[in-house]
C-alpha cells in the first residue's frame, strides 16, 4: 500500500487532463534492450497516469454509493489499482531522480517514525504471511535525508522482504552508527538470491529467471530505485544474501 491524500472527487473529475512532456525515445542499433525497456515504460507512466487518477475518482465516489457487499467487491478493485498507481509513481520518480528534476528535500528524520509508517503501510501483507516484525535502533534516531525518497527506499525493501518471505517467517529493520553514517538494514529469512545474479539484482527490470519473474509480480524496478535513492541522499546500497536462508540489503544514510 502507498500512503494516499485524495483531492476532493469533484475537483479531480472537472479538471482538465494533465500534460506531460513526451520523453524521447530514441532507437539505435547500439541502444541497450533494458534502456528501451525503461524509455518505454517511462512513456507509458506518463500516459497511463492521467487516466487513471480520473479512474480512481470514479471508483472512490462509486464506493459512497453501493451496498456493504458490493462496497467489498469494490475495494478490491481500488486496491488493484492503487497497486499500478504506485508502480506508475515509482517509474515517474526513478525518471525525476535520474534527470535531476526531483527536488530533494533534506531534513531532520525519526527512523523510528519512518520505520512505524513502513510497517503500517505493509501491515496487509505481514499479516497475510504470518510475519514477524522486528526493528533495532540502537543508538541512533535520526538521519539526514528526503522524507518521501526515505520512505520509498524502505517501503520497497520491506515490501520484497514481505513477497520473497516464507510464511511465519521474520522481517529486521536495524539501524546501526557507523561513524558519521547510519547503516540501516532489512533482513528477511526468505528464498535467498543466487551469488551469480546478486550483481544483477539493481538493475532495471531483472527479476531472475521467468519462471520467478511471473510468480512475484512487480515491474523489476524497486531495486534500481533503492539504489538511485541511497546515492542521492549521500550513501550506498549493499546486499549479503544465501540461497535459501534469506537476505539482507543495506542503505548506509548520513546522520542527522
Amino acid at each position: 500500500m502507498y500512503y494516499e491524500s485524495f483531492t476532493p472527487v469533484s475537483a479531480l473529475l472537472l479538471a482538465p487532463p494533465m500534460r506531460f512532456a513526451e520523453p524521447e525515445v530514441p532507437l539505435d542499433d547500439s541502444t541497450p534492450l533494458r534502456e528501451v525497456n525503461q524509455k518505454l515504460l517511462m512513456l507509458l507512466g506518463h500516459e497511463l497516469g492521467s487516466p487513471l487518477t480520473f479512474i480512481l475518482a470514479y471508483l472512490r465516489l462509486w464506493q459512497e454509493r453501493v451496498t456493504e457487499v458490493d462496497r467489498d467487491e469494490l475495494n478490491l478493485v481500488v486496491q488493484q489499482a492503487l497497486t499500478l498507481k504506485g508502480r506508475l509513481d515509482d517509474l515517474l520518480l526513478l525518471e525525476q531522480l535520474e534527470t535531476d528534476s526531483w527536488r530533494v528535500i533534506s531534513e531532520r528524520l525519526s527512523l523510528r517514525t519512518v520505520i512505524a509508517q513502513v510497517k503500517e503501510a505493509r501491515r496487509a501483507e505481514l499479516e497475510e504471511k504470518y510475519l514477524t516484525f522486528v526493528s533495532e535502533l540502537d543508538d541512533v534516531a535520526y538521519v539526514q535525508a528526503d522524507r518521501e525518497m526515505l520512505f520509498r527506499a524502505l517501503d520497497h525493501l520491506v515490501a520484497n522482504a514481505c513477497k520473497f518471505s516464507l510464511p511465519g517467517g521474520t522481517i529486521r529493520v536495524r539501524a546501526e552508527r557507523e561513524g558519521a553514517m547510519c547503516r540501516l538494514s532489512v533482513q528477511d529469512e526468505g528464498i535467498g538470491i543466487p551469488p551469480e545474479q546478486q550483481a544483477q539484482i539493481f538493475e532495471p527490470f531483472f527479476q531472475g529467471d521467468l519462471r520467478r519473474a511471473r510468480r512475484y509480480n512487480g515491474l523489476g524496478i524497486g531495486l534500481k530505485l533503492v539504489r538511485v535513492i541511497a546515492e542521492k541522499l549521500g550513501g550506498c546500497v549493499q546486499v549479503k544474501s544465501v540461497k535459501g536462508e534469506g537476505s539482507t540489503f543495506t542503505m548506509s544514510l548520513p546522520l542527522a
